[in-house]
């Protein structure tokens, strides 16, 4: 039954004018205590918000404010026509200390209230985990007009030092070409070979249809030993796109007999592979990494970046071919497009490299297993329904929701504070729209933000779920 007026102001908002913040957030945290200690329950119907405001002794719009924050944080929910009612206590609040603050709490967990956390791009999320860098000593490094298509000699030559010595893939200079990141790799690959058909698994890197078009990927299968060298030897001509060494989005690290199988296939010259090594730097697991498909053939076009293991900012890429004929003409329209990659980036990234030795990335990648493992543990132990492999390789979860479309859960997150990657931009075949793609690149305390307002947002979407309000 619902209550009167008086036992709203006295017993739900009495004392609410002694708490610290903004009017309407003082009010919203004397609502989420009661919710809290079970003074309401659910199923409360909330007053009018103008009779409310009335008997409180504020604006209208203040009661809208304060209530708005707690449909958001999935305390109370809004049915039209009827009004506003209490949702019931979060499972968020029952396991907070009793001594925390019930306003930090909405201010941690409210979107309104506090900055986005984005977990949908798989991507060191800051710089703290670069090696000092001298700008004043990367400036001074450059000269002439920094048009050469080819790259700067200091980073081809730091690329390729990087490539011999940490990824066992033996590297010329002469052999690559810049370029403005991994993506603009695979476009200009795309341009100059001008593939008919694309094959790769599926899912997939969600960038791969902007760089070769939706209607070229056929989309072949794929187990925990990585993308099938049979399907790609029946499917005869065509380019190969393959992620043996972390998989965007899975993190599966492919196995070695079908490394050996797949680079057979390149070296009987029908079917062009190309091979992503923009997460081979950020292999988990303990133990060596198995050799690149480069090194087991020199048919296969390998291409990377300094995106996942540096900073995207940065955009920089690049190319490793071993026929100087593709290499020309990779060039040319390098030199088309935007003449060359930023020579500034370049010089940065040039010292950055030359400072990542093998103590550096052990320590980077030990920070990034903690990352994993604590988002790991945080979702087996507040979103119990969903599902995942933990990555070997790579910086993201791929993980499923017993739902048809994640799409719609998705926004819901982004309203509750968090931005997630839909499975379906990373499908081409129509099967992994359950999926999200969550990356563990933030800091401990972000992440554990992070699935506090996610398990807000899951409780907001099956209650919607359950009443009929998505599909």
């Amino acid at each position: 039954m619902d209550q009167d007026l008086p036992w709203w102001t006295e017993v739900v908002f009495g004392g609410w004018q002694g708490r610290s913040g903004p009017r309407y957030q003082r009010l919203a945290a004397a609502l989420l205590d009661a919710v809290q200690d079970r003074v309401l329950a659910a199923g409360t119907r909330v007053p009018a918000e103008r009779v409310l405001a009335q008997a409180v002794g504020v604006s209208r719009g203040t009661i809208v404010a304060c209530l708005d924050q707690l449909v958001t944080a999935g305390v109370l929910r809004r049915r039209v026509g009827s009004g506003t009612f209490v949702v019931g206590r979060p499972s968020w609040t029952a396991t907070r200390p009793a001594t925390s603050s019930v306003a930090e709490l909405l201010l941690r967990r409210m979107a309104g209230d506090s900055s986005v956390i984005d977990l949908s791009v798989s991507g060191p999320s800051d710089l703290r985990h670069l090696p000092f860098v001298d700008l004043p000593a990367a400036w001074a490094s450059l000269d002439g007009n920094g048009l050469d298509p080819r790259g700067l000699p200091s980073l081809r030559e730091a690329v390729a030092r990087h490539l011999t010595v940490h990824q066992q893939l033996q590297t010329s200079p002469d052999q690559l070409v810049i370029t403005s990141g991994a993506q603009e790799a695979l476009w200009l690959l795309g341009r100059v070979l001008r593939p008919v058909r694309v094959l790769a698994s599926c899912p997939t890197y969600p960038g791969l249809a902007g760089a070769f078009g939706p209607g070229a990927i056929l989309p072949v299968p794929a187990d925990d030993g990585g993308t099938s060298a049979n399907a790609i030897a029946r499917a005869g001509t065509a380019l190969a796109y393959v992620m043996p060494t972390g998989h965007n989005p899975s993190g599966i690290v492919m196995s070695s007999v079908r490394r050996q199988a797949i680079a057979a296939i390149a070296d009987a010259g029908r079917t062009v592979v190309v091979e992503d090594m923009a997460l081979a730097d950020v292999l988990l697991d303990a133990g060596p990494g198995a050799q690149p498909l480069a090194a087991l053939s020199p048919a296969v076009v390998a291409v990377g970046s300094v995106s996942k293991l540096l900073w995207g900012g940065l955009r920089i890429g690049w190319i490793r071919v071993g026929s100087s004929r593709l290499r020309d003409a990779l060039l040319a329209r390098k030199a088309a497009l935007n003449l060359a990659t930023s020579a500034v980036a370049q010089a940065i990234a040039a010292q950055l490299l030359t400072l990542v030795d093998a103590d550096w990335l052990t320590a980077h990648r030990a920070a990034l297993v903690q990352r994993r493992d604590q988002l790991c543990s945080l979702i087996d132990g507040q979103l119990q329904a969903w599902r995942f492999v933990p990555p070997a390789a790579g910086l993201s979860l791929w993980v499923w929701l017993p739902v048809t479309d994640a799409a719609a859960f998705a926004h819901v997150a982004g309203r509750h504070g968090v931005t997630v990657a839909a499975g379906s931009t990373a499908c081409v075949c129509g099967q992994h729209h359950g999926y999200i793609r969550l990356s563990f690149a933030e800091q401990l305390d972000t992440l554990t933000l992070a699935v506090e307002r996610l398990t807000v947002a899951w409780e907001a979407h099956t209650q919607n779920l359950a009443a009929g309000l998505v599909t």
